[in-house]
């Protein structure tokens, strides 16, 4: 389900954040699932359970999961209001961006090239 990779220079925790954002981002996950179990991902991971605590506390932190003592951690319930946020603010930052580059007087063609390399590149992960 999850790789990482420890050549990577990005923090192996990152990594995770990373992909179960993804996850969650892409429907992957519903709110009230219950997430892997620490161990169990470690396991899985052949990485120090550590690692998978920081990645849950990091997750915590940004409302993507809640963590309850003794019977683990599931995706947040308010999971579907955060990603409409965390969707309209990664849109603004798109805007923001194109509206920079035109500032620049870069071309619509080569920021259309752009856009499509970025996207393509999305699609390689």
């Amino acid at each position: 389900m999850f790789l990482v990779n420890p050549k990577s220079k990005q923090p192996l925790y990152e990594q995770l954040v990373e992909q179960l954002r993804r996850q969650l981002i892409l429907g992957g996950m519903e709110a009230g699932a219950a997430m892997p179990s620490v161990r169990q991902l470690a396991t899985e991971l052949g990485i120090n359970p550590n690692t998978i605590q920081k990645a849950y506390r990091r997750m915590e932190e940004e409302g993507m999961i809640i963590s309850v003592p003794g019977r683990g951690s599931f995706v947040s319930d308010d999971l579907a209001d955060m990603l409409k946020r965390q969707r309209a603010e990664q849109l603004e930052q798109t805007r923001k961006m194109i509206s920079l580059c035109r500032e620049m007087g870069l071309p619509k063609n080569t920021i259309d090239e752009i856009v499509e390399t970025v996207y393509k590149e999305g699609d390689a992960c």
